[in-house]
């Protein structure tokens, strides 16, 4: 789509998304959609080596502040990375405000309080857009049990969603929990995840040797974060339960997080190095490789208070491929996408998504129906269906906005 000249900049209305990772990719969508629907958009995002301070990327400004994030750090470091940023990009989005009011800011959680980064610029006209893609309480409970931070960041949580002049969540039943924990389900739209199909494909073709591979196995896949409440754990010991009675079984794993080793080392203890291959993190060409190759994709989220409120980004990968999605049966999943759509199995039972695996791998009628469902999933589901929805939370905070001060 033909972006605006940069010449026209000063007449559009100035919207600014900050999100403490040093990762574009997982913004670029709803960056690129408000520069195609007409907006001046800059992104606030953690440094990366990858590009230089300040890059203009698709007509979208991305701006890198020199903070970063350290993995597998102590909880000390974890909480200065966090006030770290925070600081940095409230004081970059005042200075920048004062020089040019933002007309929006929209902050991504995690933290949900990020969006306080904007109360100077609130306090002189802007409007705040709070995207509550993760419900913190649940995932906080369900990585370190009940207790007092669970409820510490509901309390933020809800402080946050009184203080944003709209939020967006990503399922129905995450905006419920909102609601039933005292927020106003009026200022709370729904944008389902999903990457944006053009972005995914953008200058992709198959790797040359992926096309018509030699390998006649049944490969299913995995990809994504590497974290215990995924159940990359399942997938190992279902793929080992299937090793005799399936000896064309090929699992592909692939992500980063902090089981990385773990996994890796279950691998080998198991004896499947030759049926289950770790990667690791892969570019996106490489991803796309993969599931260019792929027989079956897998969602083996495991079920908790966390899990049963969101959806994972991977089942639309899978789809966009054209691939059938295994996927626990958890309950936003399971009250969007019917059996028609998804083969389920009990989250966490290795033996059930090994019967699933079976299943797929027996009946190609079966899973030429799933894929095809999928299809009809992503059309109506999909990115290009929520875009309109995401553009129509800025029009709703617009609507009759004051003339916005600073400058």
């Amino acid at each position: 789509m033909k972006r605006r000249r940069p010449e026209a900049a000063d007449k559009r209305r100035r919207v600014c998304l900050v999100r403490q990772s040093d990762l574009y990719e997982p913004v670029r969508r709803e960056a690129e959609a408000l520069c195609d629907a007409g907006f001046n958009v800059e992104v606030i995002l953690m440094r990366s080596d990858q590009r230089p301070r300040i890059a203009v990327v698709n007509g979208v400004t991305l701006i890198s502040l020199p903070a970063s994030r350290r993995r597998g750090g102590s909880k000390a470091r974890y909480a200065f990375d966090y006030a770290r940023f925070f600081a940095l990009a409230a004081a970059t989005l005042t200075v920048r405000h004062a020089r040019r009011p933002y007309h929006v800011i929209q902050t991504f959680s995690m933290p949900d309080f990020l969006a306080f980064t904007a109360l100077v610029p609130k306090l002189l006209g802007s409007r705040v857009i709070a995207y509550m893609g993760e419900p913190t309480p649940e995932l906080a409970e369900t990585l370190f049990g009940p207790g007092l931070l669970p409820a510490l960041l509901a309390r933020i949580e809800q402080s946050t969603l009184r203080f944003a002049d709209h939020s967006i969540t990503v399922t129905e039943q995450l905006k419920q929990r909102y609601v039933e924990r005292g927020a106003c389900g009026d200022k709370i739209s729904v944008v389902l995840n999903g990457a944006d199909p053009t972005a995914v494909f953008d200058g992709w073709s198959p790797a040359p040797g992926v096309v018509n591979s030699a390998d006649p196995g049944f490969t299913a896949v995995c990809h994504g974060t590497i974290e215990d409440r995924y159940g990359q754990d399942t997938i190992i010991e279902a793929a080992r339960l299937l090793r005799d009675e399936m000896p064309d079984l090929r699992v592909v794993i692939t992500g980063r997080g902090s089981r990385s080793a773990e996994v890796a080392t279950m691998i080998a203890a198991a004896s499947l190095a030759e049926i289950v291959r770790f990667e690791g993190w892969v570019s996106r060409d490489r991803l796309n490789d993969i599931l260019h190759c792929a027989d079956v994709g897998i969602v083996a989220q495991k079920s908790s208070s966390y899990s049963n409120l969101v959806h994972t980004n991977k089942m639309v990968d899978y789809w966009m491929f054209g691939l059938p999605v295994i996927a626990g049966r958890l309950r936003a999943t399971a009250e969007t996408y019917g059996d028609d759509v998804i083969e389920y199995f009990e989250p966490g039972d290795a033996a059930q998504l090994a019967a699933a695996i079976r299943r797929l791998r027996a009946n190609p009628g079966r899973r030429a129906e799933l894929a095809g469902n999928g299809q009809l999933a992503l059309r109506s589901n999909g990115w290009n269906a929520q875009r309109a929805a995401y553009l129509d939370a800025f029009a709703a905070v617009l609507a009759n906005q004051p003339t916005v001060a600073g400058g």
